[in-house]
């Protein structure tokens, strides 16, 4: 947008996109990030919780355990936590590498992390993974959002943002932060009525997310 005239017109170049980048009028280059949205969402609020009735711990997570997801970013799960995705730090596999995706059970509550490069805010991430993902939460669902967003901070000072949404008999959070070029989205599902020992739990999960120490992101 320019600054030079108070009447300055839009350039209309800026949004157009060409016909070989278009699939039903919408630009291809979104549809791949959009797709990961809801099919996140769907893990995090279906899947999981399925996995975590039906499955015992086989995978349990002991003091020391930190999870590294993707490059840049780690968290510490609650101890007898169960892990169901992603991999421990110092576990890459044989590239190097780690999953852009960790979840962990814990008594019923699925606590879930993604990354992926991003460079705007937590604000405007948190945004655009409520507006891809609004329509499973719609009256449909049973989800509804409970509150304004509130800001949430990691224990090394870092802020983000977070929301949170109910049904009838379970309650959730969706948080993002931003390290750098790394944008991280956490999702919470738990039963409402969970323990005040599992709310502490998992809000001192939320605190461990973090930059890997030294990454640079």
């Amino acid at each position: 947008m320019s600054e030079r005239g108070a009447v300055a017109e839009p350039d209309w170049r800026a949004d157009w996109v060409p016909v070989d980048r278009r699939l039903l009028g919408v630009d291809r280059r979104t549809l791949v990030p959009a797709g990961l949205v809801v099919l996140l969402f769907l893990v995090a609020n279906w899947a999981l919780p399925q996995i975590d009735r039906a499955v015992a711990v086989d995978d349990p997570i002991r003091a020391g355990d930190v999870v590294q997801v993707g490059e840049h970013v780690v968290f510490t799960p609650a101890v007898g936590a169960n892990l169901v995705a992603g991999a421990r730090q110092g576990q890459s596999d044989a590239s190097g590498s780690y999953p852009d995706t960790a979840a962990v059970t814990y008594r019923g509550t699925v606590f879930e992390v993604i990354t992926d490069d991003y460079r705007g805010t937590p604000a405007e991430l948190l945004a655009q993974i409520d507006k891809t993902s609004r329509g499973l939460r719609g009256p449909g669902s049973g989800f509804q959002v409970t509150g304004p967003q509130e800001t949430v901070a990691n224990a090394a000072g870092d802020q983000g943002v977070a929301a949170h949404y109910d049904s009838v008999d379970q309650t959730g959070l969706v948080a993002a932060f931003v390290f750098g070029g790394t944008g991280v989205e956490i999702q919470v599902l738990g039963p409402a009525q969970g323990s005040p020992d599992v709310t502490r739990e998992v809000a001192a999960m939320l605190r461990s997310v973090q930059p890997v120490e030294g990454s640079g992101s």
